[in-house]
């Protein structure tokens, strides 16, 4: 006689408990040994996302120089301690985060340098005031 009664779940012991999976596409890479390996793992990612960067930077900053200087102020902050991420995607869209600080901050300085120029401030008290309302 067979018994129809359902299975019990398991216990928490018995229960395979997945510590290695990624979190959100995040995931160090299990085969990266030494620094070198993985400095270099992030070379040629950075590589593929390259263009992409590129693009992006020049849309942000109107101007092909100044997008090839954030391109490589991003890589050398991403450069700093490179993750490891499971998908090419999750690394793209963590360089492309890192890009548009970068971009953000050359556009402030450079808002800055026009801004607070001694010239730029001279030709202000000078121009004649209006009185024509």
């Amino acid at each position: 006689m067979t018994s129809t009664s359902p299975e019990l779940p398991p216990t928490t012991a018995e229960r395979v408990r997945h510590v290695d999976t990624p979190v959100a596409g995040r995931h160090l890479e299990p085969n990266v040994e030494s620094g070198k390996d993985k400095q270099s793992a992030f070379e040629l990612q950075f590589s593929h996302a390259r263009e992409s960067l590129h693009f992006i930077a020049h849309r942000i900053l109107n101007c092909a120089e100044e997008a090839e200087v954030a391109v490589k102020n991003c890589r050398l902050t991403a450069s700093r301690n490179p993750p490891g991420f499971s998908s090419e995607g999750a690394f793209k869209s963590w360089l492309v985060r890192i890009l548009i600080d970068e971009a953000t901050l050359l556009l402030r300085r450079k808002e800055n340098k026009v801004t607070a120029s001694p010239k730029h401030l001279w030709d202000q008290v000078q121009e004649p005031i209006s009185e024509g309302r």
